[in-house]
């Protein structure tokens, strides 16, 4: 939890410091703000790891406001409103505008401390996890190949390719821009000695017909005459 940045934000003085003491020895950084204002400028130059927000600020619904901007800016990031509205219909609303918990004043500081905790460990997890995920892809343009499952996206609709089809996307997905001969192609995909040019043209067409949006207007898997192939993501 060391270094992580987590801001509150509350127009009372009293409640602020009262988080500030309950937090402090965990090593967070704690910030504080005490405006809608105050807040949108902090944010625009520091990057935090958790919001805790009041929903009467200046005026009386501005916290609703607060995170609703928050959300949209900073999708993953987890939000608590601690509020001293208990309504029902606050809660719904407050959950509506983008916060993962909504927290009831009057409150224990050492609640407050362990939801702050967990919400960060929660997240420091799902970030690792995407984090993961993203490194097992690989998107291109409007391509994307899942490595886990082996399975080829274009648009965010999946592509049906054979085993083979999928390799041979892959090494040209792994290596855009540029243009490899036949014998390179087939070397890193095929692995098995001799060039096998025919071999090569049919799985080249069978992939246009996957992923060109008109087969016979190639943009993307393109021949370079007198070379070979290159695959091109941003199309030419």
């Amino acid at each position: 939890m060391k270094d992580q940045k987590v801001l509150v934000v509350d127009d009372d003085p009293a409640i602020r410091r009262l988080i500030w003491k309950s937090l402090q020895s965990t090593g967070l950084l704690i910030y504080q703000s005490e405006s809608v204002e105050a807040t949108v400028d902090i944010i625009s130059r520091v990057k935090f790891d958790l919001f805790l927000l009041d929903i009467s600020l200046e005026y009386e619904n501005d916290g609703y406001h607060l995170a609703q901007l928050i959300r949209e800016q900073f999708p993953s990031v987890p939000i608590l409103i601690l509020s001293g509205k208990t309504s029902e219909t606050d809660i719904i609303t407050g959950l509506e505008m983008g916060a993962d918990m909504y927290l009831t004043k009057p409150f224990k500081p050492a609640i407050i401390r362990a939801q702050v905790l967990s919400s960060l460990r929660r997240s420091k997890v799902i970030h690792q996890a995407n984090q993961q995920v993203k490194q097992n892809e690989i998107l291109l343009g409007r391509f994307r190949l899942n490595l886990n499952q082996y399975q080829f996206f274009k648009d965010d609709q999946l592509v049906a390719l054979s085993s083979k089809e999928t390799q041979l996307l892959q090494f040209f997905m792994e290596n855009p821009n540029q243009v490899f001969t036949k014998d390179q192609i087939y070397a890193h995909v095929w692995n098995d000695g001799d060039t096998d040019a025919n071999t090569i043209m049919v799985f080249i067409n069978h992939l246009r017909n996957k992923i060109e949006d008109t087969p016979k207007d190639v943009k993307y898997l393109k021949n370079v005459w007198g070379i070979g192939y290159a695959f091109y993501p941003e199309g030419s």
